[in-house]
């Protein structure tokens, strides 16, 4: 993604007229070398070093490129080959969640060359290229030329036609390349704030509009947060999650996503990637589609399983179909915890959830709180809450917890207008 309205040349260590020098073979075997340079520890004898061999320009670029890679570890698994600048990593797309939209991108089209419409630095790109023939546009030089550098560095010059170039007024101008799909990832920061609507991004609805009816298939990465009342009615919206963390929504236009599912209802879906494998193909992601139906509702007692579903599953709201798939029910249509059926149920794995047994459920009181957790030898505590107005976290120092106890944890909720407290404790996957 580019995001050229919010970029402070402060953040950027490694500048344009520097990336000739940092990805010349003599520089790379020095990268190399420093790939495990603990930081901040080691970084200033590092530096005093690489001074005696380069300028102080020179190194300090190096130095910062050494120190990117290892932060882009966990977003890239070749990251000891990109190059990256600090704001570009952040906004780049986790690669598991790269690979798997391009997958699913690859098999809703139909053969022929996708556009990546603000590539970035690649986290996209680089994934599509897997797939498909790629032509991407980074209107920003600094990160064309570290896409440039990136797809050199991995390989994939044939598979990647690189624009630096505003492909939306190449599409004004009929200028682009031919091809049966796009992913476009417009910026999503202005003037150094969030934009949270889908009406403050740009570009706007009208050359997206006119994008699609050019290639016919257009997936557009966008705020997890979106308002549901923006959401355009041909369109299907999935919301994504990583490492427990609802990532971002994406927009499907003139893609049928519900294929790639394998399931009947497909308007919102919600995504995630299998727990205990690896993430970088659709075959190891689960979608749960929403029907829109009311979910069961049932009671709430000592000794039932407790689901916290994912976030991204709590976006998209397929509560009815987790409630059909494991027996579950909500005990507030209001509350998005899902309870078993029966006290003393079998917990079932899912990757739509987190499980916990309910050992206690009380009324909200602090006083009794603490007299629980003394009855029950709690030595540490998770504090979570749902649909109540306050942050657990504000009540930690006041609660007295016993030395060398056990671990819990507590659920803030409600049941109507009822304050609850629900102390359990975690089960295994």
């Amino acid at each position: 993604m580019s995001d050229t309205t919010n970029r402070g040349n402060n953040r950027e260590a490694i500048q344009l007229d520097m990336l000739e020098f940092l990805v010349s073979p003599q520089v790379q075997v020095t990268a190399t070398q420093l790939a495990h340079l603990n930081f901040p520890d080691d970084a200033t004898n590092a530096l005093l070093t690489l001074r005696k061999q380069y300028t102080p320009e020179q190194a300090g670029a190096l130095l910062a490129l050494v120190r990117l890679r290892q932060n882009a570890q966990e977003k890239f698994p070749d990251a000891a080959r990109l190059y990256f600048t600090q704001d570009a990593l952040e906004q780049a797309t986790a690669y598991p969640i790269a690979a798997y939209r391009a997958e699913k991108l690859h098999k809703l089209a139909p053969p022929g060359a996708i556009l990546d419409l603000g590539s970035g630095i690649g986290g996209d790109t680089l994934a599509l290229a897997r797939r498909r023939h790629v032509h991407a546009f980074e209107q920003d030089p600094l990160r064309c030329a570290l896409l440039r550098a990136n797809v050199t560095a991995l390989g994939l010059d044939a598979q990647i036609t690189v624009h630096n170039a505003d492909w939306y007024s190449a599409l004004a101008d009929d200028r682009l390349p031919p091809a049966v799909g796009a992913f476009l990832d417009p910026p999503r920061r202005a003037e150094g704030r969030r934009l949270m609507r889908l009406g403050q991004i740009l570009p706007t609805w009208a050359p997206i509009r006119a994008l699609l009816s050019r290639v016919g298939r257009v997936c557009l990465k966008l705020m997890p947060g979106i308002d549901d009342a923006e959401i355009p009615a041909d369109a299907a919206v999935e919301f994504i999650s990583h490492a427990g963390v609802c990532k971002e929504s994406n927009l499907w236009l003139g893609l049928d996503i519900r294929e790639s599912a394998g399931q009947e209802t497909g308007g919102r879906q919600a995504s995630v990637p299998a727990r205990l494998a690896a993430v970088h193909t659709a075959e190891n992601w689960h979608t749960l589609a929403a029907s829109g139906r009311q979910p069961p509702i049932g009671p709430l007692e000592a000794g039932q399983v407790l689901y916290e579903p994912d976030p991204a599953v709590i976006r998209a709201g397929p509560f009815d179909e987790l409630c059909r798939d494991l027996n579950l029910h909500l005990f507030d249509a209001q509350i998005a915890y899902l309870m078993s059926n029966t006290p003393g149920a079998k917990p079932v794995a899912t990757p739509f959830a987190t499980v916990f047994q309910i050992e206690e459920v009380h009324p909200y009181a602090l006083k009794l709180l603490n007299a629980r957790v003394q009855a029950l030898g709690i030595g540490t505590v998770e504090l979570k809450k749902r649909g109540v107005p306050f942050a657990p976290e504000s009540l930690r120092g006041r609660i007295k917890l016993v030395s060398g106890g056990r671990a819990a944890v507590v659920f803030f909720t409600r049941r109507g207008n009822t304050r609850l407290m629900l102390i359990a404790h975690r089960i295994s996957a």
